[in-house]
C-alpha cells in the first residue's frame, strides 16, 4: 500500500463529529463504519469510537482495522481505546491526534511491508533449500537435469521450461545442444538436438553473452536486438509463449555452461501470463547457477568413476604383462564372482534370503576382483612365471651335465681298453666287448635318470609322486675339473624336483603367497571413496580359508568377508579350468567340481556356495546341458590345490 494515499476516518457515532470535519479539512477520507466495508483494513489510520461501545466491539474493531489508532470522546475505559480525547479539549488539539494517527498507520504499513518481506525470503530460502536438497541427492546426469527443470518450473509458477547445454565435438568446436524441456499446456516429443551457437536465437544469445533476458512478451521484440523468437513451436503445437526469462548457468568458475529458459509465468491469483518480476527472476539465478555446479558436480563424478575404471583396467593389464600366463584370469574372476554373488539372495537359501546388495556394493566387490592379484608385481618374476619345478634353464643345464658324464663314462671305458690291451694277456676283443656292455649298462642307466628328471620336472595340480629315486640320481657322482666331487644333480635341484604340487618350492611358495600382502598394502594406499572403502580388505582376503588355513592373516568362518569367501570359490574354479596356464592343461568342469566339493570337505572353501555356483553355472547358456554338478561331495583324495597363479 503506497503512504501517498489519504488516511481513512472511520467514526462510529450517529452522524459526523467534530473530528471528522477536521479530519476532512486536513485531507483526509471519512465514512461510517456502515460504509467501510469496501476499504482495506490496512487504509484505516483512526476509529473514532463512540463511548457506549462495549469491550467487545472494540476487540472487534481492532481485528477489523488492525493498522488504525481506536479513539475515544470520553467516558470509556482508557485501557481499551489508544487515544481519550477530552470533552473539553479545543479544536487546535485534534490536527495533533490526526497527524499522530497518520504517523502510525504509515510505521504499522513499514512493518507489514517488512513482515512480507520477511515471510517472502523465508519462502525463498526453504524452496532454494528443497531444490538444493533435490540437486544434491544421488542422480544419474538425466535425473538431475529432470529435477532441474521440475523444480525451476514449479518455483516460478510457469508454464514450461527448456534446458540447453554448450557441448563441445571432436574439434572442439562448441555447440548449443537442447537437451529437455516440459510443458504443461502442450505434451510433445523431446529429441536431443544440436544447435549452432550463435547470438541470432534467445538462447544462443544469453549463452554466447553471459546476459540474462528477461522478455514480456516474445512477440514483441524490436527488429533491431541481435537475437529474435523462433516461431516454429507454436506454430505447430497452436502455443502462444509471451513472457521468457533465459538465464545463464555458470560453474564456479563463472563460466556459462548451459542456459535455462522459462515460459509463460502464471499469476497465482488470475492464472493469466505475466511477466517474471525482479523476485522471481532473483530466485531462478540462484537456481540456475546451483543447477550448473550441481551438473558440474556430477560431471567430476563420473569422471572420478572413469579415471578409477580406467585406473582398474590399466591396473590388470599391468598384471598380464608382468605374467602373460595368467591374461584374462582376473576379468574372468570378476565377472564370476558378481556373478555368485547375485545369484546368493535368489538361491532360495535362507542364509542369504534378507542379503541386500547395493549396485555401490557390486561395484566395490568387482573392483576387488579385478585387482585381487595385483601384488603379483611385487613378486620376482622367475618365481611368477615359472612353468616347470627346475628354474628357466636349468633343466638345459642338468642335460649338459648328464651328458658329460656320458663322455666321461666313455673316456674311461676306452683308458680300461687301451689298459687291458698293454697290460693284461687276455682276449682283447672279449675283453672290449666286455668293456662295451658295462659301458652302455652305465650309458642306459644316466638316460633313465635323465627321463625321471625330467619327468619330475612337470608339476603336477594335485599332490601325488613318489620322488625317492631322486636320491639315487643325487648319488651318481663324478670328479669335477678341479679335483672336487660332484653330481649331475644338486641338493637344490633335488628339493625342487621333489616339490608335490605345482611347480614351486617351499621358500618360492612364500613368495608368491606374499603378493597379498602386496595387493592389500597397495590398495589401502589409494584414496578410494567410501562407497569402495573395503576394496583392500575383500581382495587381500581371497587366499583366506574357512578353516584359518589360508593366508595372510589365518582368518577363519565369518572372520573372512562374504565376498572374499565367493571369490575363492571363483578364483579356485578359474585357476583349474584355465586354458593358458604353463604349469598344468586345462582340467574339465567335472574335474573341477570335483575338486571344489573335496576343498569344501577339508573346511577351506565355503560348501553352499559351490552348490550355489554350480546351480548358476547349470543355468548358463553355454554350459553343456547334459552336465550335472556332482551329487555329493567326491572324495578324490588330492590335497588342497593352491596353484601359484590363481
Amino acid at each position: 500500500m503506497s503512504y501517498f494515499q489519504p488516511p481513512v476516518l472511520v467514526w462510529m457515532a450517529s452522524s459526523a463529529t467534530e473530528l471528522c470535519r477536521v479530519a476532512q479539512a486536513a485531507g483526509w477520507q471519512t465514512l461510517p463504519v456502515e460504509e467501510a466495508d469496501s476499504l482495506s483494513g490496512t487504509q484505516v489510520a483512526l476509529v473514532e469510537v463512540q463511548k457506549f461501545s462495549q469491550i467487545e466491539d472494540v476487540l472487534a474493531l481492532r481485528r477489523r482495522f488492525a493498522n488504525a489508532l481506536l479513539v475515544g470522546t470520553g467516558g470509556q475505559n482508557v485501557a481499551d481505546l489508544d487515544l481519550v480525547i477530552p470533552p473539553n479539549a479545543v479544536a487546535d488539539l485534534l490536527p495533533q491526534f490526526l497527524e499522530l494517527a497518520r504517523a502510525h498507520l504509515h510505521k504499522s504499513q513499514k512493518v507489514s511491508e517488512l513482515v512480507r518481506d520477511v515471510a517472502m525470503r523465508r519462502q525463498r530460502m526453504h524452496q532454494l533449500n528443497e531444490i538444493s536438497l533435490a540437486l544434491t541427492g544421488e542422480l544419474t546426469q538425466q535425473e538431475l537435469l529432470e529435477t532441474i527443470l521440475t523444480e525451476g518450473q514449479r518455483i516460478a509458477g510457469c508454464e514450461g521450461c527448456s534446458m540447453f547445454l554448450i557441448e563441445h565435438d571432436e574439434l572442439e568446436e562448441p555447440s548449443l545442444v537442447f537437451k529437455l524441456a516440459q510443458n504443461d499446456r502442450v505434451d510433445f516429443p523431446v529429441i536431443e538436438t544440436r544447435l549452432p551457437l550463435t547470438a541470432e536465437s534467445i538462447a544462443g544469445y544469453v549463452a554466447l553473452t553471459g546476459h540474462e533476458l528477461n522478455i514480456e512478451d516474445v512477440y514483441r521484440i524490436r527488429a533491431d536486438t541481435p537475437y529474435q523468437f523462433n516461431h516454429s513451436f507454436d506454430e505447430k503445437h497452436g502455443y502462444r509463449t509471451q513472457s521468457m526469462l533465459t538465464l545463464p548457468m555458470r560453474d564456479h568458475r563463472e563460466r556459462v555452461v548451459g542456459v535455462l529458459q522459462f515460459i509463460n509465468r502464471l499469476c497465482p491469483e488470475t492464472g493469466m501470463v505475466m511477466a517474471f518480476e525482479e523476485e522471481t527472476v532473483e530466485l531462478m539465478r540462484a537456481i540456475a547457477s546451483q543447477a550448473a555446479v550441481s551438473m558440474q558436480k556430477n560431471q567430476l563424478l563420473e569422471d572420478i568413476n572413469q579415471l578409477f575404471e580406467s585406473f582398474v583396467q590399466a591396473s590388470v593389464k599391468t598384471i598380464e604383462q608382468r605374467d602373460p600366463s595368467t591374461s584374462g584370469h582376473s576379468f574372468r574372476v570378476a565377472q564370476t564372482t558378481v556373478a555368485l554373488l547375485e545369484a546368493l539372495p535368489l538361491s532360495g537359501s535362507p542364509a542369504y534370503r534378507n542379503l541386500e546388495l547395493t549396485q555401490e556394493h557390486i561395484r566395490e566387490v568387482r573392483y576387488a576382483a579385478l585387482l585381487h592379484d595385483f601384488g603379483k608385481v611385487g613378486v620376482p618374476e622367475a618365481v611368477l612365471v615359472k612353468a616347470n619345478k627346475l628354474p628357466e634353464g636349468r633343466l638345459e643345464v642338468i642335460r649338459y651335465r648328464f651328458e658329460l658324464q656320458k663322455e666321461r663314462l666313455r673316456r674311461q671305458a676306452l683308458e680300461h681298453q687301451l689298459d687291458l690291451m698293454h697290460h693284461q694277456p687276455i682276449d682283447h676283443e672279449v675283453a672290449r666287448r666286455r668293456v662295451h656292455r658295462q659301458l652302455e649298462r652305465k650309458l642306459s642307466l644316466l638316460d633313465q635318470y635323465y627321463q625321471w628328471v625330467v619327468q619330475a620336472n612337470d608339476p603336477n595340480v594335485v599332490a601325488t609322486g613318489d620322488f625317492a629315486h631322486l636320491a639315487k640320481i643325487r648319488e651318481e657322482a663324478f670328479h669335477e675339473f678341479d679335483g672336487s666331487v660332484g653330481g649331475v644333480i644338486t641338493d637344490q635341484d633335488v628339493n625342487a624336483l621333489s616339490t608335490r604340487r605345482g611347480s614351486l618350492t617351499a621358500e618360492e611358495r612364500r613368495a608368491i603367497e606374499s603378493h597379498v600382502v602386496f595387493t592389500t598394502e597397495f590398495l589401502s594406499a589409494l584414496p578410494w571413496p567410501p562407497e569402495l572403502a573395503s576394496v583392500p580388505a575383500i581382495a587381500g582376503a581371497h587366499h583366506e580359508r574357512m578353516d584359518g588355513s589360508g593366508y595372510p592373516l589365518g582368518l577363519a568362518g565369518e572372520q573372512i568377508p562374504l565376498a572374499s569367501r565367493v571369490m575363492a570359490v571363483c578364483d579356485v574354479y578359474d585357476a583349474l579350468t584355465a586354458m593358458d596356464r604353463p604349469y598344468k592343461p586345462a582340467m574339465s568342469t567335472d574335474q573341477a567340481f570335483t575338486i571344489l566339493y573335496d576343498e569344501a570337505d577339508r573346511g577351506l572353501l565355503q560348501k553352499d556356495l559351490i552348490d550355489i555356483f554350480v546351480q548358476n553355472y547349470q543355468r548358463e547358456p553355454n554350459a553343456p546341458a547334459d552336465r550335472a554338478p556332482p551329487a555329493a561331495a567326491p572324495k578324490c583324495g588330492h590335497h588342497h590345490h593352491k596353484s601359484h597363479a590363481s
